[in-house]
């Protein structure tokens, strides 16, 4: 790298039945008995932006731009580890945020191999390189450091998974699963909320392992 320096960012899964806290910086995604605790660094610059929309016309309360579609993997719902599948076919979606995972950030059952993977990109090749959805160009200050927590792990079958949000109580469900995320990112009103689980229900899905 030019200069030597890079902004870290985390890969943050979005996917079914995991609770997303944020307290004092920390965002805490945990599963049973699976956590991964991040520490956000600066709002301001996560690559993923979730916004309200300021435009009363304008039926959309929420924008949501750049969404990571990390291609070639699959995650384990229990651990919450990204296994390399090496499958193009395979995917995870989820968003990028500027912050470090913390040292031992990740808990795991006894039986599961998970490590912290780092991938460097250059600032000049970061919208090129990585596949998003809803894309919208970020002016960045400097190369980034994407760290996603891996497992390794037996390949086997990858199955195909959304969100499942149907019904009302799905619905309510699921917005107390995200209220880290909502928090994370200042979406607070009722209305707004409702509109970032719409989208989010549209627009996420995912293999895992």
């Amino acid at each position: 790298m030019a200069n030597g320096t890079a902004d870290e960012y985390v890969f943050v899964p979005l996917v079914n039945d995991v609770n997303y806290e944020y307290n004092d910086q920390t965002l805490t995604l945990s599963k049973n008995s699976a956590t991964i605790k991040i520490k956000i660094l600066d709002n301001n610059k996560h690559i993923t932006k979730i916004k309200e929309n300021k435009n009363k016309e304008n039926k959309n309360k929420v924008d949501i731009n750049n969404i990571l579609v990390l291609t070639g993997y699959a995650i384990d719902e229990n651990s919450l580890g990204l296994v390399h599948t090496l499958d193009p076919c395979d995917y995870v979606k989820g968003i990028l945020v500027n912050g470090i995972i913390e040292p031992n950030g990740e808990k795991k059952r006894s039986g599961q191999n998970l490590s912290k993977q780092e991938i460097i990109f250059s600032k000049a090749e970061v919208m090129n390189k990585l596949y998003f959805i809803r894309k919208f160009n970020v002016d960045l200050q400097n190369d980034i450091k994407i760290n996603l927590i891996t497992e390794s792990k037996h390949v086997g079958k990858t199955n195909y998974r959304s969100l499942k949000i149907d019904n009302k109580n799905e619905i309510e469900e699921f917005k107390k699963k995200i209220k880290g995320i909502t928090k994370l990112y200042g979406i607070d009103k009722e209305e707004d909320i409702n509109n970032l689980v719409e989208k989010l229900s549209d627009i996420i899905n995912y293999y895992s392992i």
